[in-house]
């Protein structure tokens, strides 16, 4: 399946067919801009009970792939402030999707970890979301789904790979 993406007038010296990393960028950015509509966010949070920005979600998807972690070393890894990441689990913590827990390393220090409700409350978003995806790409054949989901899944490996230098991250290695 070639999708071609609408290429801008091509200029003098310029191709008029995008390259395949110009059609995987703006076919990342379309899957980005779905996930976080607003109609979607709304069906997702109609389908799983749940109902979370999208930064929260992602913030708690981060610590279903990690080890716990501080909450600087979270900043780090998502190359985000401090004050961000404190903001967004403000709510995590309050719906008991992530808790703190003692760091054996340092009893002075907490880790952030996430809950057996929080692994449950991101499966069952999961789940809604696949359903959704289910419906946007019903007329793909499964070869071309897998095949898209073994080169998007690099993102993560990439992702996972900054994590390395974290104590106990998770990695697909």
């Amino acid at each position: 399946m070639n999708r071609a993406v609408t290429p801008r007038r091509a200029g003098k010296g310029e191709a008029a067919e995008p390259d395949p990393l110009t059609r995987l960028e703006a076919g990342l950015s379309a899957l980005v801009r779905w996930n976080e509509s607003k109609h979607i966010r709304t069906e997702l949070a109609v389908r799983s009970g749940h109902d979370l920005p999208p930064s929260e979600w992602r913030l708690l998807e981060h610590f279903d792939l990690a080890a716990p972690m501080r909450i600087s070393d979270v900043a780090d890894c998502l190359r985000v402030d401090v004050s961000t990441v404190s903001l967004q689990l403000r709510q995590l913590r309050r719906l008991q999707l992530v808790e703190a827990v003692p760091d054996p390393r340092d009893r002075r220090a907490t880790l952030i970890a996430i809950t057996p409700a929080g692994r449950s409350a991101l499966a069952t978003v999961r789940a809604a979301r696949r359903e959704l995806l289910a419906e946007v790409f019903a007329a793909v054949p499964p070869e071309e789904l897998g095949a898209a989901a073994d080169v998007l899944l690099v993102v993560q490996d990439h992702m996972l790979a900054g994590m390395r230098g974290v104590p106990d991250a998770v990695t697909t290695d």
